[in-house]
């Protein structure tokens, strides 16, 4: 609501007079081009006007080149145009009461609407500004120059040395110009932006930081790219020999095939002979004849290496009877 306020009493105030009010009421001192309702000869009167008196100073032909007569004090005056009759078009408008948040932005927004003509052809000023809650509306005056009539008018003034700065109608003022900055507003811009790139450096440090680890950590990881190649490679010799490693364990605890056939060979009396050997993880299993089996048993048990000698089926004879068939089994010791 406070906003709403503020916002009513300035353009009331504004509405009220051309320029800032004297301390006792009265339109502040101008220098004022009055023109007359003539289009084809713009022709018009200078007047002063000091503490609510206008006074005459000359007439003006805007057709033909003049030096106005300033008196000392004039030219530090603010200029006003006062248009003829008819040439400030005014109309009443309504809007909603939520366009008094951003009252400039909505009536350019809306002017092709409300006129024949696009914000930026024209001149405008609101007054008269009227709050109906109630009704959730917003009536004021919108008062419109073609900024083509007026650019031209202030062309011509302007090689005699009058530059206006606004237009003054019935109900207020039209600014011309823009204005004029505040004192210290260089300042707060300049701290604004300070502020807007503190705030930006304050959000792109930790990224910054982030990126900073990541490169050091890469230029890390491309430094230690050879030595860690030198590794993989010992890693992968070391890993061949223990493979080599195991398969000769493995290859010992099964047993040395020659070694066992020679240990057999040496401990199986004359007259003995193997049909089949099989050996697997250390277990050995034979087949063959001999002419006494029995002490095939006592024989093996006495051989370094090999442990545990067992028939593992009956001992036959021959169909000739002069030799002993047997199926033994052996423990190889590692």
């Amino acid at each position: 609501m406070l906003p709403e306020f503020a916002l009513w009493w300035v353009a009331q105030m504004r509405s009220l007079a051309p320029g800032l009010l004297a301390p006792s009421g009265r339109k502040a001192d101008a220098l004022i081009i009055a023109l007359n309702d003539a289009t084809d000869h713009p022709t018009g009167t200078l007047l002063l006007r000091r503490e609510g008196q206008e006074s005459y100073l000359r007439p003006l032909d805007l057709t033909h080149p003049f030096t106005p007569p300033f008196t000392p004090s004039a030219p530090h005056l603010p200029t006003a145009l006062r248009l003829p009759h008819g040439a400030v078009l005014c109309r009443d408008v309504v809007l909603p009461l939520a366009a008094a948040r951003d009252l400039t932005a909505v009536l350019g927004f809306e002017m092709e609407r409300l006129t024949p003509f696009a914000a930026d052809e024209l001149y405008w000023s609101v007054s008269g500004l009227n709050f109906d809650r109630a009704r959730g509306k917003l009536s004021l005056t919108l008062s419109i120059v073609p900024r083509a009539q007026a650019d031209a008018l202030r062309t011509a003034l302007a090689r005699a040395g009058i530059i206006p700065t606004f237009i003054e109608t019935e109900t207020g003022r039209i600014d011309l110009a823009p204005p004029s900055r505040q004192p210290g507003q260089h300042l707060r811009t300049g701290l604004s932006v300070l502020c807007g790139a503190l705030a930006l450096a304050c959000l792109a440090t930790p990224f910054l930081r982030q990126q900073m680890a990541l490169n050091a950590a890469a230029d890390a990881i491309a430094a230690a790219t050879p030595e860690a190649g030198k590794a993989q490679a010992l890693r992968q010799q070391l890993t061949a020999a223990a493979q080599g490693r195991a398969a000769i364990a493995q290859a010992r605890h099964a047993g040395d095939a020659l070694q066992v056939l020679s240990l057999l060979t040496a401990a199986l009396p004359d007259g003995t002979w193997l049909s089949d050997l099989t050996l697997k993880s250390g277990d050995l299993t034979f087949d063959g004849q001999s002419g006494n089996a029995a002490q095939l048993i006592n024989l093996l048990s006495a051989v370094p290496g090999l442990r545990a000698p067992s028939f593992t089926a009956p001992v036959t004879r021959t169909a000739d009877g002069k030799a002993d068939l047997f199926s033994m089994h052996v423990t190889v010791a590692e």
